[in-house]
């Protein structure tokens, strides 16, 4: 037989056997870690074993089931701290596939009879508490327990022996058990009563306002004496979460629900605190120092200022909130950049067909506000124009030219950006622009009052234009543009395949800008109008123009190279006051024309026509009845409401509609003020 002694280092022996500690040992350990001090012995014969887990003399919430035959297994925990566990002891020998199923099996049983066992006893608790408490005499101010609190009874009673006894409801306001508190403080809950999620309300919230929440008696009454608010005992700090959630459902998600937590050495109640904040909305505050609330205020400290603190007024001077009783009575007009059509600092977007004429249009606007000259008849406020060509900076470079040959203009004010740049990849395109126009006011001496973006699809590029997800940010980067730099932001874009319904994309667009303009070719006659206008009353203004053919030379193979440049169409803006007045406009007479008939009514201020007025009025304009309905439905686009509602002049009300376009609101209230009144 071969010699291995040199090979293995000597003879060879099984390796020893790790040294195991006794199971008590191992779950004396695995109590340690779990955050619970352990009993001085731990019996594992089967049975429910209750233990003090903190230094106070009656506390008992820790609690224990030992198993030592089988798989030696314990079931620990603190009913005070919300903790349950389940420990198998390590031991030398892996157990077999049969002992891990009995031990599962076990576990359960085990749990099931405890929760049955628990039933039982929560009923037959139940029952005696209700006589008890019945029974109970009133308590009196000078209880040891109250005198040493500083506080009120606040409804509680006293017991045959003296102690000082206070109930725990449920949702429904059934008694489930009784808190029993001695002259030094020492709690006992009743044998066997339900404890979990139950809870008592020192006030009422008659009055809306603050609900507090805090985890004992003489805590809750102190901030209810001190607060005059309602105040909620939750009993232990595991227990604020079941209990918050039962008045959430109660009271609802607009009710404001404040924890105060304690300030305890385990840090247990802020933990508890915190998760029931985040769980269900909620506030906290805690006292600065170790304690809870009661032990702050008869330390002297200030409670009332706790639990309301002073507002701290940074988020109200970052966001510049101004109260009504601060403005002035004079009034103050929108800072316009051109008149009747866009403010400075403002977000707009102009839309159309391809080859309708917007980038035409837009280059126009831009030469005049750089130029300081009036764009069709209206004032501007000029200054610098940046054109940021995204999409084809060589039909822009060429289109700048036209217009400096055709008026003779330098564009010295106007700069345009060729590089593509892209608002959804990333915020840096955005801080470019930024810092661009920072740079070239420096350089001009003079601000910048218009940014004109080309186009909002080249300048998204990669982003869902339908989704709220990803276009919201690309919103979000203009408008930081447009803060930054305190210019008007023009956006050029495109109509949805849909053209009744609009610019394409996401809805959130419209409702983000300030202004919207459609530029439409129909007949040989180019349009812009203004369908959205927040601050001026310019909403449903229409810009007549016209496309200058300018030859700018010749092609590589010889051929005429022309462009065009847009001018005001002086025919089509003579002719169109007397043609026929736009669907819009005749369906906003139809709308007040039923509403001076049915009373002139108002809701919350604005004209208020009803549905049925409305078809009453159309059927006696000659409609028929099955008409009329159609007209009146919101979801048909041939209607009278689908296109007011998407223009933004009305919006669904009660059994009809409200007028919310303000120039509107405001002509209809003055006729309706200055019409002559029956006798």
């Amino acid at each position: 037989m071969a010699d291995l002694t040199k090979i293995l280092g000597g003879p060879w022996a099984p390796p020893a056997a790790p040294v195991i500690a006794p199971p008590e040992m191992q779950f004396r350990e695995a109590m340690l870690e779990a955050g619970i001090t352990p009993p001085d012995e731990i019996i594992l014969d089967g049975q429910l074993r209750r233990f003090r887990t903190d230094s106070k003399r009656t506390d008992r919430s820790g609690w224990y089931v030992g198993h030592a035959d089988g798989i030696c297994t314990i079931i620990f925990g603190d009913w005070r701290q919300g903790i349950e566990k389940t420990i198998k002891a390590a031991t030398n020998k892996p157990y077999t596939v049969a002992e891990e199923m009995a031990h599962v099996a076990r576990i359960a049983a085990a749990k099931a009879a405890r929760d049955l066992e628990r039933k039982k006893q929560n009923e037959a608790a139940a029952s005696t508490v209700e006589i008890i408490w019945s029974e109970g005499a009133a308590a009196s101010p000078e209880h040891p327990y109250l005198k040493r609190k500083g506080i009120q009874p606040h409804g509680a009673k006293i017991t045959g022996d003296g102690r000082l006894m206070v109930p725990l409801f449920d949702e429904s306001g059934v008694l489930a058990s009784l808190q029993y508190i001695d002259a030094e403080g020492g709690k006992l809950y009743h044998p066997g009563g339900s404890v979990s999620g139950k809870f008592c309300m020192i006030g009422t919230l008659d009055v809306p306002g603050v609900l507090y929440v805090a985890e004992g008696y003489a805590t809750a009454a102190t901030i209810h004496e001190v607060s005059k608010r309602p105040v909620v005992v939750a009993y232990s700090a595991s227990n604020l979460v079941p209990v918050t959630g039962t008045l959430r459902d109660i009271y609802g998600q607009a009710q404001d629900i404040v924890i105060v937590a304690d300030n305890d050495a385990s840090g247990v109640g802020q933990k508890y605190a915190e998760q029931t904040c985040a769980k269900y909305g909620a506030r906290m505050v805690m006292p600065p120092i170790q304690g809870d609330a009661n032990d702050y205020a008869q330390a002297g400290n200030d409670l009332a200022g706790l639990l309301t603190p002073q507002a701290d007024k940074t988020m109200l001077d970052k966001l510049k909130v101004v109260f009504g009783d601060a403005l002035s009575a004079d009034y103050e007009a929108p800072d316009e950049l051109v008149e009747g059509l866009l403010t400075i600092g403002s977000m707009a977007v102009l839309y159309g067909d391809s080859n309708s004429g917007k980038t035409f249009f837009a280059l126009s606007l831009a030469a005049h506000i750089a130029s300081g000259q009036e764009f069709f008849g209206r004032q501007i406020d000029p200054g610098l124009v940046v054109y940021l060509a995204s999409e084809a900076p060589g039909s822009i470079r060429s289109r700048m030219q036209a217009i400096k040959k055709a008026f003779g203009c330098t564009l010295e004010n106007l700069a345009m950006v060729p590089v593509p740049l892209n608002f959804y990849a990333n915020q840096g395109d955005a801080n470019d622009v930024i810092e661009l126009v920072k740079t070239i006011e420096q350089l001009k001496s003079q601000p910048v009052r218009l940014i004109i973006g080309d186009t909002l699809a080249r300048m998204s590029a990669g982003a869902n234009e339908n989704s709220g997800e990803d276009m919201g940010p690309v919103m979000a980067r203009f408008d930081a543009v447009a803060q930054a730099t305190g210019a008007a932001m023009l956006i050029i874009h495109h109509n949805g395949k849909d053209q009744a319904k609009g610019a394409r994309g996401w809805s959130g667009i419209r409702a983000h800008i300030d202004t919207e303009i459609e530029v439409v070719e129909k007949d040989g006659i180019r349009s812009a109008t203004i369908t959205k206008q927040r601050e001026l009353s310019g909403k449903g203004d229409v810009i007549y123009f016209a496309l200058k053919v300018i030859e700018m030379g010749v092609t590589k193979f010889g051929k005429p190279a022309t462009t065009c440049v847009a001018i005001p169409d002086e025919i089509a803006t003579n002719e169109q006051p007397n043609k026929r007045p736009s669907k819009h406009d005749e369906n906003v007479r139809t709308m007040e024309r039923a509403w001076f008939n049915s009373g002139a009514e108002t809701r919350e201020g604005k004209p208020y026509i009803s549905r049925s007025a409305l078809r009453e009025l159309l059927i006696k304009d000659g409609m028929s009845e099955r008409t009329a309905k159609n007209k009146t439905e919101a979801s048909r686009a041939d209607g009278l409401i689908a296109p007011m509602l998407n223009a933004g002049t009305i919006e669904a009300f009660e059994h009809g509609w409200i007028f919310v376009a303000e120039v509107q609101v405001s002509a209809m209230l003055m006729r309706k003020n200055s019409a002559p009144k029956c006798p």
